[in-house]
C-alpha cells in the first residue's frame, strides 16, 4: 500500500477507535482507510517504501526550516508531510500530532468550534480540523516550501546561495502578505496609488 500510492495521501491522522490508537489516512480523492498501527509506524513504513532514513530526512529538514522538531518530512515528489496538533491526547505517551500533505493543502481557515482554532481543507473535498491558529499553520506549510526547496536544489547554483535566495522569497512573500493585510484594513482604498 505504501509504496504504491504514497502521492495520493493527503493526510495521517492518529484516531482514537475501539481497537485503540490507530492511523486514518485520507486519500486525495477524499476515502479514507485505517490502520491498526501508530502513526510512527506508518511514517516509518512510507519511508522505507522510499529507502530513505526518517533521522537523516529530518535532520536536513532541520537544516532547511532551522526547527528542532516537529520538522516536514520531504518523503517524496508530491509527498510532504507537515506536522499539526489534531488532538488531545487520552492518555500519556499517545501523539497529538498529525501530518498533512502539503500538495494537498488547499485552504487554511479560522475554526470556531473550540478547542480547535483553524480548518485545513484538503483536495477530494475533505476537511481537517487542528488545534494550531491560522498563523501557525501557515508557518509550517511556509516549512514546508523551504524543504521542497532544500531537497530539491537547483544544480547549476551553489547550495548556498540557492538557501539565501530561497529566503529572500520568503521574506518577501511575508511583506506582500503584510501589505495585503493593511491594504484590506485601510478605509482609503486611494492608498493603493501612494504604495509601490
Amino acid at each position: 500500500m505504501y509504496k504504491q500510492n504514497h502521492d495520493r495521501i493527503a493526510a495521517l491522522i492518529p484516531t482514537y477507535t475501539a481497537t485503540g490508537d490507530t492511523t486514518t489516512i485520507i486519500n486525495t480523492n477524499g476515502s479514507t482507510q485505517t490502520h491498526n498501527t501508530s502513526i510512527h509506524t506508518v511514517l516509518r513504513h512510507l519511508a522505507r517504501s522510499q529507502a530513505t532514513d526518517l533521522i537523516a530526512l529530518k535532520h536536513k529538514a532541520a537544516c532547511a526550516t532551522g526547527r528542532t522538531i516537529l520538522q516536514p518530512l520531504a518523503l517524496a515528489p508530491g509527498l510532504v508531510l507537515c506536522p499539526f496538533k489534531v488532538r488531545i491526547p487520552r492518555v500519556a505517551g499517545d501523539t497529538s500530532i498529525g501530518y498533512i500533505n502539503f500538495h494537498a493543502v488547499i485552504s487554511v481557515t479560522t475554526n470556531p468550534n473550540k478547542p480547535y482554532q483553524s480548518t485545513i481543507k484538503l483536495t477530494g473535498g475533505t476537511e481537517r480540523s487542528v488545534l494550531w491558529t491560522p498563523g501557525t499553520v501557515k508557518r509550517y506549510l511556509k516549512d514546508a516550501r523551504l524543504v521542497i526547496s532544500y531537497t530539491t536544489p537547483d544544480t547549476t547554483m551553489r547550495p548556498e546561495l540557492a538557501m539565501i535566495a530561497q529566503k529572500q522569497v520568503e521574506v518577501m512573500y511575508d511583506l506582500l502578505m503584510f501589505q495585503s493585510q493593511l491594504l484590506r484594513r485601510s478605509p482609503d482604498h486611494d492608498l493603493m496609488h501612494i504604495l509601490p
